[in-house]
């Protein structure tokens, strides 16, 4: 059962890079089912707009701007050596400030995919693929879910918390398509590139017994 378990764990990771790079080549050689895709998604989540909704969402993701995650990164890891887990801010640590952001910079430079032409809610500075705010959720978030069912007991405790991040990290990649910042496949390529990225550091730092 518990090789059938990590067997599957593979499987996930595989999957989630061999998606993003589907993307990615959708994106690179402009495919028309990436246009359809990236329409589409675009008029289902701005077509919920309304000025209360706007401001909301403005608000929220701007929680994931490089300060304000920095921020809690920080904070949080100074949380989890304080009772006494050093292991798991070393693992927060490189996955939310030394990986995602340097490598996030590094595809998006070589893609250098331009944003939509959509009037944009708040201000952006570099290209448009992948999405950074979705895939530092992704992997801080990811990072925070695979630390919490290490360290709570509590199963039902576990779940609702689980629970709570998975939903923040859903809108704030849908958030940045609203905000008309970024394509749907901008997001859903930062998702998976984020959780192929956390997938590979959970497996390195199990692997060394560091996790």
């Amino acid at each position: 059962m518990k090789l059938s378990f990590r067997h599957n764990h593979y499987l996930i990771t595989i999957l989630s890079l061999a998606v993003f790079l589907i993307i990615t080549y959708g994106v690179i050689f402009k495919q028309s089912w990436i246009s359809s895709f990236d329409s589409t998604a675009s008029q289902l989540v701005r077509g919920f707009a309304n000025p209360t909704l706007t401001r909301l969402t403005i608000q929220f993701t701007q929680m994931a701007n490089v300060g304000p995650a920095i921020g809690f990164i920080v904070g949080a890891c100074l949380i989890l050596l304080l009772i006494d887990n050093g292991r798991s801010a070393l693992f927060l640590f490189v996955n939310g400030i030394v990986l995602a952001g340097p490598v996030n910079s590094l595809i998006k430079l070589l893609i250098d995919r331009q944003r939509p032409t959509l009037a944009h809610l708040v201000q952006v500075h570099s290209s448009s693929f992948p999405s950074g705010h979705s895939m530092s959720a992704m992997m801080v978030g990811g990072s925070l879910i695979i630390i919490i069912n290490h360290i709570m007991a509590k199963k039902s405790q576990r779940l609702i918390i689980n629970c709570l991040i998975g939903l923040f990290i859903i809108l704030i990649g849908l958030s940045r398509i609203y905000v008309g910042v970024h394509f749907a496949s901008d997001v859903l390529g930062g998702w998976t590139l984020g959780f192929f990225l956390l997938r590979i550091s959970q497996i390195i730092f199990e692997k060394i017994g560091v996790l």
